[in-house]
């Protein structure tokens, strides 16, 4: 990974263009701030409406789960989902525990999917059983820790309780 200067982190924090907030501090903070606002997915496969609130809720027993599971700060979560609430949860259990999120496109096939968790080494891969002509292949996440599966597998990586922390993300040290 690339290191950035000092005096250039200084100067870009001085300037007020980085700051120290994580995307798990920025979500936070926005699901504080409207929690109520309503969040629709349109989907012939799998339509889905409720509030930021509601993925929230759902966000929170997956980092749970994940937390239970030994995921935490820099550890890598891979995804391959459509434009579902669950790609969503996803998303935001990764960044609220301070995870790597890898989405990966809902299209890409076995040669490409194949690749990525190659070069990424991800603890986390959560996918579909079907969407389209995309299919579910077990072979391909052998070496993957914690595998989960939408319409199979994935409520079972969620946890009985919600994560709460109670500033945000979990972090580790940046420097």
């Amino acid at each position: 990974m690339r290191t950035i200067p000092g005096e250039l982190v200084t100067r870009y924090e001085a300037e007020g263009w980085w700051t120290r907030d994580t995307i798990g501090d920025l979500l936070v903070r926005g699901l504080a701030a409207t929690p109520d606002a309503e969040f629709h997915v349109h989907s012939a496969v799998r339509p889905w409406s409720g509030t930021f609130q509601d993925v929230e809720a759902v966000a929170r027993r997956l980092a749970a789960g994940l937390r239970d599971r030994g995921v935490g700060p820099g550890d890598v979560v891979a995804f391959q989902l459509p434009n579902w609430m669950e790609a969503a949860a996803v998303f935001w259990a990764s960044a609220l525990l301070g995870a790597v999120v890898v989405p990966i496109v809902h299209f890409y096939g076995r040669k490409e999917i194949g690749y990525i968790l190659e070069s990424t080494r991800p603890k986390v891969f959560v996918g579909t059983e079907r969407f389209g002509r995309l299919e579910f292949h077990d072979d391909l996440c052998a070496e993957v820790p914690v595998v989960g599966v939408v319409g199979r597998d994935f409520d079972d990586l969620l946890s009985a309780s919600p994560w709460k922390a109670c500033s945000g993300p979990i972090r580790r040290d940046r420097h």
